[in-house]
């Protein structure tokens, strides 16, 4: 530094002489030009100064200054940083115990958007050593295991500790864990091995009166994937009695015991195992997250996605054991699943992995052929990236995102499908099924058997496959031998992942009926024969009445339903246009002629003067879109401008 001001010196006065020497000051030149010292000479000649303006104190107190605004500076960043990574920076601001997980990162700064991908996770933040590595990290979530001070002995007491089965002591108590823990930014997830830990932890919570963050508990409460009766788990029903007698302002994770042990335990969650976690919890006020192997989420995702769709107070845990998921089945979940409802509680390296490829642009969506034709056709709520086998861009405008948005094109021959897939505008290629006298067991596209080269499923499949744009199918069969041949081709196509778009299936003599004492038999087995060969689908029915009177064997099918409709009973008459309202939240509605979906677009504005929404779940199969009719109709008097 010396050098340098040396040298500055020099260059801005004629010489001078060296910094201790003082008594030359008064024989020091100011520096041409320099208006800092005014033009009175004898004043110029009393002052040495530097850097062609200042005095030596000057200076002396300037670098001072510049000195101290540096060392606050590097203080500052420092504990900027310090916090970023330890969590423990000034009081949080406040935030209801039973609040959002996702809601309190973005709020605290840790995530930019409500999306559990980015959340982060430390398991097993037990004794002080792990809990103290846990809160100088930069996770945003710690996990611990809660007991009771010698569970099982005759030592046993009701105090709680921080330690996972089988040890039966800690160095660190509940208490002291929340004391620790709350001086934190993160947020806090407790697991329940036994129910005897259960209502001693609520009353500590209870007490805590500091508690700023949400908090989840944690219980197996179910056998779930390869658990044998005899396993023992956490009696559900008190568990969750305890949380709304002492201390209801939670987030409540009911699991399922899980029992993963390939190649010779590897079932995945079942229609009962979900139905049985829903009675249980279908009543409880607060927000519900259910925790799911990773491993298994993507095989029962017809089960699990049904249980999530049932409220909005529903998300899953994605969680990992000693063998990593498949990147692939991670994002299988998240393409179908609202990002701020599914979390991923996975390890790293795979988790790294999966954030990576979940941002890849261009890749294609692996889309549930049995999921929300809207959500293909307009995925509203996934931000990583612009699929290749979806997107927005049937019409220009926000208004007409809308189920009569969505086109439906009737094939009936190989020139047809060519036709419209070199369009590649994309919406429902509507098929019906048949067979040639040739090969009555070959699924043929009915129409196209007259030609010298009919269209077989196959070749539709496989057409459709290599087609830009995002293509669903609607597959009208006339038999159940063909029924379970298209099945079973379905079924080949999805295990080679070659049918990620939405498939919806009618049979012919499949309808639901008005006559509760007659059992539709033909529904039952067309139902059965799904389930059985190919669940992933959409089933579509036949209503001959209204109101749909949905038949006993099909109310518990964990598929998508649809119900085809005829004109006369589009409802008019505002008791059956609640009625209309209050199913939509569990089923499609679909009407295929012009004055049905005529009478839909009337029922749609009727329906948005109500609720002041149009997105709704009511389809119109016409060889026009329900945007274009709309144009053509008069809906104040339901009739058609050109008729």
């Amino acid at each position: 530094m010396k050098d340098k001001t040396m040298s500055d010196e020099e260059e801005w006065s004629d010489g001078g002489t060296d910094e201790g020497e003082e008594e030359g000051q008064n024989g020091r030149k100011q520096p041409v030009g320099s208006t800092c010292q005014g033009s009175d000479a004898e004043s110029e000649a009393k002052q040495r100064v530097y850097l062609g303006c200042l005095t030596r104190q000057q200076l002396v107190m300037s670098s001072v200054a510049a000195g101290l605004v540096l060392l606050l500076t590097i203080i500052t960043v420092s504990a900027v940083v310090l916090t970023s990574t330890s969590g423990s920076s000034g009081p949080l601001p406040p935030f209801p115990v039973g609040g959002d997980m996702l809601d309190f990162l973005v709020q605290t700064g840790e995530i930019s958007r409500a999306d559990g991908i980015l959340a982060t996770w430390y398991h097993r933040a037990n004794n002080k050593s792990e809990m103290n590595k846990a809160l100088a990290s930069d996770v945003m979530i710690l996990e611990a295991d809660v007991t009771v001070e010698g569970i099982g002995t005759p030592n046993q007491k009701p105090i709680p500790i921080m330690a996972h089965p089988p040890a039966i002591s800690s160095d660190n108590t509940l208490d002291q864990w929340l004391e620790a823990v709350l001086k934190s930014r993160k947020g806090i997830k407790l697991d329940f091995k036994s129910l005897v830990s259960v209502a001693p932890s609520l009353d500590l919570l209870n007490k805590s009166r500091s508690i700023n963050r949400p908090v989840w508990l944690n219980a197996d409460i179910i056998r779930g994937p390869n658990v044998p009766d005899f396993m023992p788990v956490v009696n559900g029903t008190r568990f969750l009695q305890l949380i709304q007698e002492k201390f209801p302002d939670v987030t409540v994770s009911p699991g399922w015991k899980v029992n993963y042990v390939p190649p010779i335990f590897t079932g995945t969650y079942t229609r009962s195992m979900v139905e049985e976690m829903y009675d249980i919890i279908r009543h409880v006020p607060q927000k519900v997250t259910f925790p799911v192997h990773a491993l298994l989420a993507r095989r029962g995702w017809q089960h699990l996605s049904w249980l999530l769709s049932q409220s909005p107070r529903f998300s899953l845990t994605l969680w990992q054991g000693s063998v990593h998921p498949e990147v692939s089945d991670l994002l299988f979940v998240r393409d179908n699943s609202h990002p701020a409802r599914v979390y991923y509680d996975i390890y790293e390296p795979t988790m790294s992995s999966f954030k990576q490829a979940a941002k890849q642009q261009g890749r294609v969506r692996q889309f549930y052929p049995g999921g929300n034709l809207m959500e293909f056709f307009y995925p509203t709520h996934n931000s990583d990236t612009n699929f290749l086998s979806g997107g927005s861009h049937f019409l220009p405008t926000d208004i007409d995102r809308h189920s009569l948005a969505v086109h439906w094109f009737t094939i009936t021959d190989r020139a047809s499908l060519l036709a419209q897939l070199s369009d590649g505008g994309g919406g429902m290629l509507v098929v019906q099924v048949g067979s040639s006298r040739d090969q009555p067991t070959v699924p043929v596209v009915q129409g196209s058997t007259s030609n010298s080269d009919p269209l077989t499923l196959q070749d539709l499949l496989d057409l459709v496959q290599t087609a830009y744009g995002p293509w669903g199918l609607y597959l009208g069969v006339q038999t159940h031998d063909l029924l379970e041949a298209s099945l079973s081709m379905l079924n080949s196509a999805y295990s080679r992942e070659q049918l990620y778009r939405p498939v919806w299936v009618h049979m012919e003599d499949s309808h639901s009926t008005s006559n509760t004492q007659v059992p539709d038999t033909s529904g039952q087995q067309f139902v059965s024969t799904v389930e059985r060969l190919f669940p992933h689908v959409t089933l579509v029915l036949t209503e001959g009445s209204w109101p749909p009177q949905i038949t006993p064997g099909l109310r518990g099918v964990s598929q998508r339903v649809a119900v085809r409709l005829r004109a006369e009973l589009i409802p008019r008459r505002g008791e059956e246009l609640d009625t209309l309202l209050r199913m939509m939240d569990k089923y499609d509605f679909i009407v295929d002629d012009r004055d049905g979906c005529i009478a839909v677009l009337v029922l749609i504005e009727r329906m948005t003067q109500r609720t002041g929404s149009r997105n709704t779940r009511l389809y119109c199969m016409s060889d026009q879109s329900g945007a274009e009719l709309l144009s053509q109709t008069d809906t104040s008097t339901n009739r058609p401008q050109n008729v």
